[in-house]
């Protein structure tokens, strides 16, 4: 019997060493396919190859679009995150965005945060297809 966890995959708190922490989840198949009708155009070109019009279908793609929406679907929410000022530092898309353009301290912690988070929920896949 082959099993199949078909249930969207709950968002998982991550502690910082500093007190604070984050909610992370992994994008659903229909999250990268959203992303990628926002963020990838397709062109026609034609060219002349060999005296004969060749037709090329080109995509483009905005890099930098899919990563905002990338990273506002994966950093759900977040706790005691403070700015130099000791205010809270709410969590809105354009703070995610901007704490991942300049803290790299942030970006460090999201990144190994979400490769643990991807490989607890292939530990969790491998288990339930073992216990089935």
């Amino acid at each position: 019997m082959t099993v199949f966890d078909i249930e969207e995959k709950p968002a998982v708190w991550f502690d910082m060493e500093d007190g604070g922490r984050i909610q992370l989840k992994t994008p659903t198949q229909g999250d990268l396919k959203e992303i990628q009708k926002k963020t990838v155009t397709k062109k026609v070109d034609y060219k002349r190859i060999d005296g004969k019009a060749e037709r090329f279908e080109i995509e483009e793609k905005n890099q930098d679009l899919e990563n905002e929406l990338f990273w506002d679907k994966c950093i759900v929410a977040w706790e005691k995150l403070f700015d130099i000022k000791n205010r809270p530092i709410e969590c809105t898309k354009e703070n995610k965005l901007l704490l991942m353009h300049i803290s790299m301290k942030f970006v460090k912690f999201i990144t190994d945060s979400m490769a643990q988070l991807s490989k607890d929920e292939a530990a969790k896949e491998g288990a339930a297809e073992k216990n089935s």
